[in-house]
């Protein structure tokens, strides 16, 4: 027997979340290791030096933004605000396929807390991958919004 159709949303919802939480945690672990072994070091400077034989204006701001990352100090910030991030998605994972309903919520308000920065970038720059994005964040925000709240209407009704 096949899922219906919010069953299966809410499975790709949850897939969603682990496959990120999954994909956070383990950058943190790599970006983790590099700050140990100090092999940090050794990935600013290859960055640096791509960034010095780059001619496209595009391809220089990516590539400030990377040398100004790998050094070591925001090298850290980055790995602890990736890690951190890991953890609240996993969260988020746990409680919808747990079947939570604050777990609905959680990620309601996790996620559309960030749709504003989104179009705060889509207006400074239209790219198709903020697009995507605000799309994606956005569509998951309604949908589980819309679904906890049918549930939770169809909760009452059944109440005496």
């Amino acid at each position: 027997m096949s899922p219906s159709r919010p069953e299966l949303v809410l499975r790709l919802i949850i897939l969603e979340k682990l496959v990120k939480g999954c994909l956070w945690l383990s950058a943190a672990l790599v970006l983790g290791i590099m700050l140990i072994t100090g092999s940090s070091v050794h990935l600013h400077t290859v960055v640096s030096h791509v960034r010095e034989h780059l001619t496209s204006a595009l391809a220089i701001d990516v590539a400030d933004a990377l040398v100004s990352v790998t050094e070591r100090r925001h090298l850290a910030v980055a790995t602890a605000a990736i890690f951190l991030d890991g953890v609240a998605v996993m969260v988020e994972w746990y409680a919808l396929r747990r079947g939570h309903a604050w777990g609905e919520w959680l990620v309601v308000g996790a996620t559309s807390v960030f749709l504003p920065f989104e179009v705060v970038a889509l207006v400074r720059r239209v790219h198709a991958g903020r697009v995507a994005l605000f799309v994606l964040n956005l569509a998951i925000v309604l949908y589980l919004a819309r679904h906890v709240m049918k549930r939770g209407a169809a909760r009452r009704a059944a109440a005496p």
